[in-house]
């Protein structure tokens, strides 16, 4: 029988992040259970099982484009986890995205790293809050 776990990760620094750059989530505000941790960029699932992910951002673009982010677990994009918009005044346009996806991690395969990556154009993050809850 699985444990029951959660973690939820912040950053609320006004962070820049290159093309294809990894976004921190450096600060856990919540965690429960021993199955979910977290440190600097990535969120680590310890056990197998499914996890229900949530992520959100906020952010302005110093060049228009598209911003993009994707969920990524163990470095490949988790189908369907992709939120984007475009940015057409660079700068003083703040935007926000948000994307859920359901993660499973196999037996014998953990632990997985999930990591949001800045799959756009370069972006300051102002705000962004991962979720993760073991559902089973």
């Amino acid at each position: 029988m699985s444990c029951k776990s959660n973690i939820y990760v912040v950053n609320t620094a006004s962070t820049a992040v290159v093309a294809n750059g990894v976004i921190p989530v450096p600060t856990i505000v919540r965690r429960y259970g021993n199955n979910i941790n977290a440190a600097g960029s990535s969120v680590t699932l310890n056990e197998a099982g499914y996890y229900l992910v949530s992520a959100n951002v906020t952010f302005t673009a110093p060049v228009a484009g598209v911003v993009s982010i994707a969920l990524q677990d163990d470095g490949s994009t988790v189908p369907g986890a992709v939120a984007a918009t475009t940015v057409t005044t660079a700068t003083t346009e703040p935007r926000s995205l948000s994307l859920t996806a359901i993660v499973r991690v196999f037996c014998g395969s953990a632990p997985d790293a999930l990591t949001l990556l800045n799959t756009g154009v370069a972006a300051t993050y102002s705000n962004v809050a991962l979720s993760v809850v073991k559902i089973v």
